[in-house]
């Protein structure tokens, strides 16, 4: 499902097969409003939003190529799980998760990401 904010807008999808897992992507921050830390705030919204609607977990693509994106994950504690490269976009793409809910608080340790 899209949201929008007033900054630009992302898309949460659940994950086929596993109810407790959502899909964060199409994140986009409109061009007049870069620069300001809207893309940061988007991120943050995404996150509560996936917590709010009781997933677990979430996962993210991004290329990787897109400096500022990954420094809002690693900035948010999000782990960088693979890289793979797409014959559609011709693009290396990354996956990175959050636990948005985990007992065991081992993704409280920072040496535990990238």
């Amino acid at each position: 499902m899209r949201y929008s904010t007033e900054n630009g807008f992302f898309e949460l999808n659940p994950f086929p097969g596993c109810n407790q897992l959502i899909v964060s992507n199409h994140a986009f921050v409109w061009p007049s409003k870069r620069g300001m830390g809207n893309g940061q705030k988007d991120a943050i919204h995404r996150v509560e939003l996936a917590t709010t609607l009781g997933y677990d977990a979430v996962i993210a693509t991004v290329r990787a190529d897109n400096e500022k994106e990954i420094h809002i994950l690693r900035k948010q504690r999000w782990h960088k799980v693979w890289e793979f490269y797409s014959r559609e976009s011709e693009q290396y793409i990354q996956i990175w998760t959050k636990a948005l809910h985990d007992p065991r608080a081992e993704y409280d340790d920072p040496k535990n990401y990238l």
